[in-house]
């Protein structure tokens, strides 16, 4: 059972943690448990197989990387320290799919960061005009610069400060939180705070009082 107490103690973590942690760690999990099938353990190996079972159902659609859990693979792939090294070495259709995902999500991004920057007030005559081949420019923009990060084997999250797109998109689908833990805190902090002596507390004032304590203490 240490691989699945390990991997859930992973999951649980709440220090430079994000959702982009979940899709390895299932990888890994699985990884783990077949090579203790290897092992052919004399009195639990019976066990094994009900857990991989378990787990597979559990999680099909994040180990079939269905498009319903795209923001998990990309909240993965946005990550410096996992990119695509998580899936599978001989699977390059997958590897191939997940690629094409992130780069029409940020062409996506981009196409849509243009559109917000255009003003029917301030546009000169020049501008005015939109061509079809400045689609062409957002998808080698978007292409280039997840190849690029791609390929680049520094695992720091500094790296995204080099790649606007990617540190946008890294953002945008690692805010969730992957634990429930810190939520759960909040609750607590909330219990102490309304305080029979605080009964009368407006409900704006008690949310930020629940949110500096919960703020003092993960600082």
């Amino acid at each position: 059972m240490k691989p699945i107490a390990c991997a859930l103690d992973h999951l649980q973590s709440e220090s430079n943690f994000y959702y982009s942690h979940l899709i390895p760690t299932l990888f890994s999990l699985k990884s783990r448990l077949l090579i203790l099938k290897e092992q052919h353990l004399r009195y639990t190996f019976t066990f094994i197989d009900p857990l991989i079972t378990s787990l597979e159902k559990r999680f099909k659609l994040y180990f079939d990387l269905s498009p319903e859990v795209d923001e998990a693979i990309l909240a993965s792939c946005f990550h410096p320290t996992f990119k695509l090294r998580w899936i599978p070495e001989h699977d390059e259709i997958m590897k191939n799919r997940v690629k094409n995902l992130c780069i029409n999500i940020a062409e996506k991004y981009i196409e849509n960061s243009s559109h917000t920057e255009l003003s029917v007030d301030n546009v000169d005559d020049e501008d005015f005009l939109i061509f079809s081949s400045q689609e062409q420019c957002f998808d080698s923009r978007a292409n280039l610069e997840v190849v690029q990060f791609f390929n680049n084997k520094n695992k720091a999250l500094t790296c995204l400060d080099s790649y606007p797109i990617i540190k946008k998109l890294f953002i945008r689908y690692n805010t969730s939180l992957l634990s429930s833990a810190p939520v759960e805190r909040l609750f607590s902090f909330a219990g102490f705070i309304h305080a029979p002596n605080r009964s009368n507390l407006s409900n704006t004032n008690f949310e930020k009082l629940v949110f500096l304590k919960g703020n003092d203490i993960y600082r």
